[in-house]
């Protein structure tokens, strides 16, 4: 009894007076939960969705609204998606008309979608949910229609009409409104996702520092395993790319000395135990997988000199892989050979940043025009 006054409680506490859904077929305590649960739906919030939803189905069972917020959250891809399972096993003949009406819009196909929507506002045109689901993307007035018509649930709209500013969908880009309806819908949902997407905008102008200190807020509802955290790490990344350039440059030379040394002590900590490493020499013989064998090796060939200049780091998107270019110059010494030859490439090295680190996943080296690389082998 006390866990569920505890959830009766939290319920009160969390859940505005917004009631997306006018009937349900749940009871009154599980009804508040559940039209939690869909605002979190609508705000793209899902595993808090996910918890509420639960939560209904402990106060009321039978609560079919819960079952249907589950299956909404769950993908509709018919070979891994769990959404046509789940509503399947919804007793229809229990829901209320408006949940069967919503059961329906998830079975409806893409063909007939439009004309089940023109028919469910027409049949709830007071309700939010059914309003809501008439959104869309294609036509982002779609939402500034709904804002209008139900302010007190317009969190997910406003978050979507900054987006529409973002992308011109109301003519030309107008960062200050994107960002003052992503600050409307912070202030009408408290929930990670307008956090997210303000960042996105601010990240879109090239403002790193703001993307990163919204983002961080984003993360803070639930900062284990949060869905933010990706973008907060290419934030960070992006505010810190001159240092984090420099980093790898020192990693390649570093790896390099352990190359020319053989030193594989030195060399393994530049490995991934999942990244196969591919090289091409500079004799331009075919690409192979380098690995502690080729490290080990014996050579004929003596390194008089090596050193590495003019590099240059250029990152990926998402800044976890990063290409550095350089030009390498030296001298070797064959044994069994009189002088040294002068060596002179260009070359390139791909790197990966993964959870261990930076490390090193291809290289290659090509003779600049007129120079030498390695000798050719048998």
């Amino acid at each position: 009894m006390r866990k569920i006054l505890t959830l009766i409680a939290l319920s009160f506490t969390i859940a505005s007076n917004a009631q997306w859904i006018e009937d349900t077929s749940c009871n009154k305590n599980a009804e508040i939960v559940v039209n939690q649960a869909i605002e979190y739906t609508f705000n793209l919030e899902y595993m808090a969705a996910f918890g509420s939803a639960n939560s209904a189905l402990l106060l009321d069972k039978n609560c079919g609204c819960a079952k249907l917020v589950l299956a909404y959250i769950s993908s509709s891809n018919k070979k891994w998606g769990s959404r046509e399972a789940k509503l399947n096993e919804i007793n229809t003949s229990k829901l209320s008309s408006e949940e069967k009406a919503w059961y329906d819009y998830m079975l409806v196909s893409s063909d007939e979608l439009a004309s089940l929507e023109a028919s469910l506002l027409k049949e709830f045109p007071t309700s939010p949910l059914m309003n809501f689901l008439g959104t869309s993307m294609q036509d982002f007035n779609t939402f500034k229609t709904f804002a209008k018509k139900f302010p007190e649930y317009s969190s997910s709209a406003y978050n979507m009409i900054s987006y529409g500013y973002m992308n011109g969908a109301y003519g030309e880009k107008d960062v200050n409104q994107a960002i003052q309806y992503a600050k409307m819908s912070q202030d009408s949902h408290a929930g990670p996702n307008a956090y997210d997407s303000m960042a996105e905008h601010y990240a879109s102008m090239g403002d790193y520092e703001n993307a990163l200190k919204t983002q961080l807020k984003a993360i803070d509802f639930g900062t284990f395993a949060s869905p933010y955290r990706i973008n907060a790490q290419r934030y960070y990344a992006k505010t810190a790319e001159a240092e984090i350039s420099e980093e790898i440059m020192a990693y390649q030379k570093e790896m390099q000395k352990a190359i020319l040394e053989g030193d594989y002590e030195a060399y393994k900590k530049f490995e991934h135990p999942e990244i196969t490493v591919s090289t091409g020499d500079s004799n331009l013989s075919p690409f192979y997988v380098y690995t502690k064998k080729d490290i080990m090796k014996d050579s004929a060939l003596t390194w008089d000199s090596f050193t590495l200049s003019d590099m240059e780091t250029y990152f990926s998107p998402d800044m976890k892989t990063a290409v550095v270019t350089f030009v390498a110059d030296g001298s070797f010494t064959i044994a069994g050979t009189d002088g040294s030859t002068v060596y002179a490439t260009r070359a390139s090295s791909t790197w990966n940043n993964t959870d261990d680190g930076w490390k090193i996943l291809h290289s290659s080296f090509a003779p600049r025009k007129g120079k030498n690389g390695l000798p050719e082998v048998d």
